[in-house]
């Protein structure tokens, strides 16, 4: 199965954090937006970080046949 992950950005501002949630279909997704979005943010907010955070709802399947036995004979 696979399942949605959060990309966690959290900032500080004049002592007041401010937390942002983006919704990506997996891990692959959320981690490329990662490396794109946060050093864009990092510029501008030091105190700043991101993260990916499985959930627990899925957001496909990958279910695959298992191979049949082989038959002798």
């Amino acid at each position: 199965m696979i399942f949605w992950h959060l990309l966690v950005l959290t900032y500080t501002v004049d002592g007041q954090t401010f937390s942002s949630n983006l919704a990506f279909k997996d891990q692959a997704t959320c981690a490329a937006m990662m490396d794109k979005f946060y050093p864009v943010m990092y510029l501008e907010y030091r105190d700043s970080m991101a993260k990916c955070i499985k959930t627990d709802v899925a957001s496909g399947y990958t279910i695959r046949p298992k191979a049949r036995p082989k038959v002798t004979g």
